[in-house]
């Protein structure tokens, strides 16, 4: 197994290899959410063959979630769906297709043998592979069917890609053991830059349609790291529902490098009012652990939430808001994701940080990897109703509605709220969204997220954002930047709002772009500075470095290079520090160890509480302790002789 430069925390054992007996039942029902997936597959197929633009395509029907899964009714929506997608466009390149497909359905519910039914399956995957090529013509691979004991058996062997051994010296695996065993799988074959076999494609269906059984409960969590010590600072947030990254994201490295995994329900139609349609709205669970499963270790994966439903009043709906935004975002954790994001909504400032505090004292979670995110809309008003706000004036709330103070006001909350990420979104009551960099600006985006920075948050820009708008985004030094919307990654009819394919060869695109502006001299006077801000809040900071930090910024914010540069040289060790490939919190205690006898929080420490401390460190990092060692630096930097 090739392995990434992320760090990941593994709650299992990883699984190499194993068997499970395929049954009538499951196999089916993975067979029809692949015909789901497939006929997805045959959008971007069909809108490959028209030659679509922006300004040519067109849809007729919205997102409609499966209404019933029963293989009979299942199936003959299917039909359904794929004669309806054959009749809309016309594509003479895949009708014979479409009626290979519909036939394939009319029988699949009356098949009671698992060996007929994988077998005409695997044919229909061949037909399907000659139209639109998306799985390998190889026959071997790390998966292969194997007739024995009288039954189905399909064996997965990560050490060998060669027929593998029938004499089946092999552990049969339960659920659990095979997802994982498949996620590994995935994350190969994209190492390899190759696409499936038809074994191993099965493999997949086999494995996610186990997700639908009972999620991935075991997954490995690939966190959001410390700022400015990831390998690339600013991650691409690519954001789709879920069907896009199965057929599109996961399918190659290029893809995934610099990426955050994202899964979001974009789509408005033409109902653009934010008050009666939220602008994201939260995928469907099941998807969330399929696209996790598929991704794997290589990087991070995150899910929005939406904002909290109230039936009345705060008050009376606080409990019910609470435990229902609570038990979401438990379920979206325990799939293994690095971050659930709350809109930050139809709340006061007040109103907002309780029960964000509440949030986050009960969400399940690992706290020190997964982090909840509040995302703030720049056009959406506070209403400012904290103690300190009343008695300044006379008594009354105040209602912010100017774009920076309403995104500084949201850092204040975040923080308060005990809260990890801090998000900013441009969306207002029309779509595509105008873009949030033309709203901002770069000057104020760069204060925004050295504000952030320096309080240890984490944050991240959403809203119609284009190709244009990437250099000035990543040159703030900004964590992460929310990308999927009809502007640039996605087909949409202009007329309806509906949108369909994904397009994923714009991904590169992207994420080239992005590491150019991060690695000319602006670029890497951000990179530095956000080291320099999250060293200040970790107190780790060496103090003869401390100083250069508002330089840095002010040349950042006029953009002058020469200034940048000097700052760059003489900070190269600094710059020089490395990436964090270890957990966040061992990183973190790691500089402040490193720079025992200049790190700017024990600057007016006695000498026997620093000690003290660094002993402690010491011993957490050795035990592998990450709760006490959490505890300890929110202890160090909550010092109230902190310089």
């Amino acid at each position: 197994m090739i392995e990434n430069d992320r760090y990941y925390r593994r709650y299992v054992k990883d699984v190499k290899s194993g068997y499970i007996f395929l049954q009538t039942g499951l196999v089916k029902n993975a067979i029809l959410d692949s015909i789901f997936e497939i006929n997805y597959r045959l959008s971007i197929q069909i809108a490959k063959d028209k030659k679509f633009t922006d300004q040519t395509f067109f849809k007729d029907t919205p997102y409609t979630p499966v209404f019933d899964k029963t293989p009979s009714k299942y199936s003959k929506r299917l039909i359904k769906q794929i004669h309806h997608l054959q009749n809309l466009y016309k594509d003479n390149n895949t009708s014979d297709l479409v009626n290979n497909i519909s036939s394939f359905l009319k029988e699949i519910d009356g098949i009671t043998d698992v060996q007929k039914l994988t077998h005409d399956y695997l044919n229909l995957l061949k037909e399907i592979n000659y139209v639109m090529p998306f799985l390998s013509s190889n026959k071997t691979g790390y998966a292969n069917l194997i007739n024995k004991y009288d039954r189905l058996l399909l064996l997965v062997d990560l050490k060998t890609s060669q027929q593998n051994n029938s004499t089946l010296n092999y552990p049969e695996l339960d659920n659990a053991k095979f997802i994982n065993l498949a996620s590994l799988l995935d994350m190969e074959i994209r190492h390899e830059n190759r696409n499936p076999t038809l074994h191993e494609y099965l493999t997949r269906q086999i494995a996610y349609e186990m997700i639908n059984i009972r999620g991935y409960n075991e997954a490995p969590i690939v966190p959001w790291g410390n700022s400015g010590f990831r390998k690339i600072q600013t991650q691409a947030s690519i954001t789709d529902p879920g069907l896009g990254h199965l057929t599109g994201t996961i399918r190659k490295m290029d893809y995934i490098n610099g990426t955050n995994v994202h899964i979001e329900y974009l789509e408005r139609g033409e109902e653009n009012d934010r008050e009666v349609v939220e602008p994201y709205r939260l995928p469907d669970l099941a998807t969330i652990g399929k696209v996790k499963m598929s991704v794997g270790k290589d990087t991070s994966v995150s899910s929005y939430v939406g904002r909290p439903m109230f039936e009345n009043t705060f008050d009376n709906s606080f409990i019910k808001s609470v435990h229902t935004t609570i038990a979401v975002c438990s379920s979206i954790f325990m799939n293994g994701l690095s971050e659930c994001k709350v809109a930050i909504e139809r709340m006061t400032v007040s109103q907002a940080i309780k029960f964000m505090r509440v949030v986050s004292a009960n969400v399940v979670r690992d706290e020190s990897l997964q982090v909840l995110a509040a995302a703030f809309c720049v056009n959406y008003p506070l209403i400012d109703d904290r103690e300190a706000t009343l008695q300044s004036n006379n008594g009354m709330p105040k209602k912010i509605t100017d774009r920076m103070e309403i995104a500084k006001l949201g850092i204040e909350i975040a923080k308060k709220g005990n809260f990890d990420k801090v998000t900013f979104d441009g969306t207002a009551n029309w779509y595509p969204s105008d873009p949030i960099m033309e709203q901002l600006g770069y000057k104020n985006s760069l204060k925004l997220v050295h504000m952030a920075h320096e309080k240890g948050l984490l944050t991240y820009f959403s809203a119609g954002f284009r190709f244009k708008h990437l250099t000035d985004i990543v040159q703030t030094g900004t964590d992460g930047i929310g990308l999927g919307g009809a502007q640039i990654l996605r087909f949409m009819d202009s007329k309806n709002g509906y949108q369909d394919p994904f397009k994923q060869e714009n991904v590169k695109k992207i994420l080239d772009i992005n590491q150019k502006a991060a690695n000319n001299t602006v670029g890497q006077g951000s990179i530095l500075l956000t080291r320099l801000d999250r060293m200040y809040f970790e107190g780790s900071l060496p103090s003869w470095a401390e100083g250069q930090r508002n330089n840095l910024y002010i040349a950042l914010l006029n953009k002058d290079e020469q200034s940048i540069s000097n700052v760059l040289d003489d900070l190269q060790e600094i710059m020089q520090l490395p990436i964090d490939l270890v957990h966040p919190l061992v990183a973190w205690a790691q500089r402040l160890i490193s720079n025992e006898n200049d790190a700017i929080v024990f600057t007016n420490m006695e000498q026997s509480l620093k000690e003290h401390y660094i002993n402690l460190l010491r011993r957490h990092i050795t035990h592998h302790d990450y709760n006490e060692l959490n505890s300890v630096l929110k202890e160090i930097i909550s010092n109230p002789n902190r310089s």
